[in-house]
Order: C-alpha cells, then sequence, then structure tokens
C-alpha cells in the first residue's frame, strides 16, 4: 500500500517536474520561437533592390526596397512578412509587379540580417518607423501595407499609428494567442505568453480599405480564425480565396500578387492624412538606404 503510494507521488512529480521544465523552456525561448528566429548567411541583393537600416539595441534593423528610384512609382506594397519568412526568397516575385508599383519590406529583429530581439512591441515599432522613412524617399506615393501571416497583427497595429491608402491581410488570424493554444492545449499560456497579437481586439481602430486572402487550404491558421476576425472588422472587408494553394505556398503564386496589385489600385484616391504619422520612440532612426553588408 505505501510502495504503491510512493510510485505514485514520484510519478506525479516528475510529471510535474516535466511540465514546469517544459513551460520554463517555452517562457524563456518564446520570441525564438514565434517568431522563428534565425540568422541568414551574408547574400548580395537581388537586382533592382536596395538596402534600409536604422539603429535598434544590438545592432541594425534591416528593409528592403524595389523601385528605390521612384521613377513612375505611383503605388507602392509595404509587405510585413510571416513569421521565419525569407523575404529574399519573397523578393523574386516582385517580377509579377506591373509598371508603376514598387515594394517594400523588411527582416524582423533577430531574423534575416536584421540585429536585436524580436518582439510584438519592436515588429510594430521597426514598420512604422521603416514607413516614416519610405513617405519621405517616395512623396506623393500611395502606401498600401500587406500583412502576411505573424505580420497581418503587426499590419492592423500599424494602422492605428500611420495612415495609408489600403489594408491587405494575407491568412490573417483573430489572436495569436488562440492559434498558439491549440498547439500548447496544457500550457498556460495566457499567463507566460508576452506577444499576443490580438488582432480583434486592435482592429476595431482601421479605416482604411480591407482585403482578406485566404489559401484554399490552410492547416497553420484556419479558416474560422480569419473568419472570427472578419466578423469583429470595423466596415466592410472585401475577400478572396485563392485556390490551389496552402499557407506557405500562398504567396509563391501570380494570382496573389495579381490581386494585391488589383485591389490597391482600385482603391480610390484621397488625400493622406498625416496626423497620426508618429514615431515610435523605442529607438533612433538614421533612415540610411545602404547597399545591405554583410549580416553579423
Amino acid at each position: 500500500m505505501f510502495s504503491l503510494l510512493r510510485r505514485t507521488l514520484a510519478a506525479t512529480l516528475v510529471t510535474a517536474g516535466g511540465f514546469v521544465c517544459y513551460w520554463t523552456y517555452l517562457t524563456i525561448n518564446q520570441e525564438r520561437l514565434l517568431f522563428d528566429a534565425r540568422r541568414r548567411p551574408p547574400r548580395d541583393l537581388p537586382d533592382g533592390i536596395v538596402g534600409y537600416s536604422h539603429a535598434v539595441p544590438g545592432g541594425q534593423f534591416r528593409g528592403y526596397c524595389y523601385h528605390a528610384d521612384h521613377e513612375g512609382v505611383g503605388d507602392l506594397l509595404f509587405y510585413l512578412p510571416g513569421r521565419g519568412e525569407d523575404v529574399l526568397e519573397t523578393l523574386q516575385f516582385v517580377k509579377w509587379l506591373p509598371h508603376g508599383m514598387g515594394f517594400a519590406t523588411f527582416d524582423y529583429r533577430g531574423i534575416g540580417h536584421s540585429d536585436g530581439m524580436p518582439s510584438e512591441a519592436a515588429a510594430v515599432a521597426d514598420a512604422s518607423q521603416f514607413l516614416l522613412h519610405l513617405r519621405r524617399a517616395f512623396p506623393g506615393v500611395r502606401v498600401h501595407v500587406v500583412g502576411r501571416s505573424l505580420g497581418t497583427g503587426v499590419a492592423i497595429q500599424l494602422a492605428d499609428l500611420q495612415d495609408f491608402e489600403s489594408l491587405q491581410l494575407i491568412t490573417p488570424y483573430d489572436s495569436l494567442l488562440e492559434i498558439v493554444r491549440k498547439r500548447f492545449p496544457l500550457v498556460p499560456l495566457r499567463q507566460l505568453m508576452r506577444h499576443h497579437f490580438d488582432s480583434i481586439s486592435h482592429c476595431k481602430k482601421v479605416v482604411q480599405s480591407t482585403k482578406v486572402l485566404l489559401a484554399e487550404s490552410d492547416d497553420v491558421v484556419p479558416h474560422e480564425c480569419s473568419e472570427r476576425l472578419m466578423a469583429a472588422w470595423p466596415g466592410p472587408v472585401a475577400l478572396q480565396m485563392i485556390s490551389g494553394v496552402d499557407h506557405y505556398t500562398i504567396i509563391e503564386r501570380w494570382e496573389t500578387w495579381h490581386a494585391l496589385c488589383e485591389f490597391a489600385r482600385e482603391v480610390p484616391h484621397q488625400p493622406p492624412d498625416r496626423t497620426q504619422q508618429h514615431p515610435p520612440s523605442d529607438h533612433t532612426e538614421s533612415g540610411v538606404p545602404l547597399p545591405l553588408p554583410a549580416a553579423r
């Protein structure tokens, strides 16, 4: 009897200890896990792409711009990438952009060629600062913010910081906390997660014309998560399903890029409201377009 009790107690303690160790690991490494943070080896920028840099704690934030000379550019897609996305690979698809359409994107901190530690607040701050630079570098150009997957949560928060012409969300979610909860059902995520990306709460202030693009098959962000976000949206949302793609391949299809450009071009021209344009204060901008140096 006592032997069984001791074995049961020992097994309970071992199990509890395992959970505590697992939760501790997730807590300590959550930025790296949430953002799939990984550095990439140095490489040359694709033809027609120039680099951008501003200082962040720990080094430099890196951005990239296509059609940087802005000759004949009337509209620009400002692309906020997905989790762990290699944006230099994504830049190969700018060949599908029509004449007069520019493109800019970046690496989150700690990812690709950007230094520092990724976080929800840092992602929003860096996106806002880069967008301010683009406004100065492309005077008079209409900016259309495009967020993909993880980047949709950043894009929605950016809409409250700055004015731009339209917002497009590729495979968006209602809350990153809810997405992660399904993958880690036994973890007290609300208490442990520092980065919730609660898009439903942040979307209440969005006034930009908005479109959502969904993949026909999506095992990462189920359609019901996107639908809950759209149901909470304060205004009308255009919706388009891209057939024959999944969560990862949707950005590799011409149809996706055509849909993004078509919606951007259809947004009515409006005088921009600059009253909301204020940069976050967590770092100082150098705002210097650069040929990208080797990643540290």
